[in-house]
């Protein structure tokens, strides 16, 4: 019988499935052998430990995360939707979620860096512009809202609130608008 043939993309993608399904925890190289349906071997191929496997993983979820949210902008509320896409996913992708933003973050230290992580620069010219105000206050509101979002997201997906989409958008378009004033 042939030798199956493992792909490191498809390596990649069962495992962030298992993420997606079960959480990070439920990924050890014996788990996705056993969903890829071979031993261990290949995936020590591509990877030298399972640190490694774990830091392509996070990249995975981070470009999953990014198509998931940038799917959802509209250009004309760009903060807004960018808020109620965020808490999308992590009402939608909860597993993803926590395995990206329930840990501590390498150089995150302050909000400035939290907006130099998350931040879209374009879309604070663009605000700024669009509102005429300046790009420091559009970036204060920005970081407002990323605290705001990241604390209503984690309610959601730590199962400490069940809020419908429409709730969630409606509160987030509010804090939006108070942040804006402020």
């Amino acid at each position: 019988m042939p030798k199956k043939t493992v792909d490191k993309a498809q390596l990649l993608n069962i495992a962030l499935q298992m993420i997606r399904d079960d959480g990070f925890e439920s990924v050890n190289a014996r788990s996705v052998a056993q969903h890829m349906g071979c031993s261990i071997q290949p995936i020590y191929s591509y990877f030298n430990n399972m640190d490694t496997l774990k830091e392509s993983l996070y990249g995975a979820a981070m470009k999953f995360y990014n198509e998931f949210v940038y799917s959802r902008i509209d250009n004309n509320r760009i903060l807004e939707s960018m808020a109620v896409a965020n808490v999308a996913f992590a009402k939608y992708e909860t597993n993803l979620f926590k395995m990206l933003f329930f840990q501590k973050l390498n150089g995150l230290n302050s909000f400035d860096d939290i907006y130099e992580w998350m931040g879209d620069k374009s879309a604070t010219k663009q605000i700024a512009d669009r509102l005429s105000l300046s790009e420091e206050k559009i970036k204060e509101v920005y970081i407002m809202l990323i605290v705001f979002t990241h604390g209503v997201a984690s309610m959601i997906a730590t199962s400490s609130a069940n809020i419908s989409d429409e709730e969630i958008a409606d509160l987030l378009e509010k804090a939006y608008k108070a942040f804006i004033k402020s």
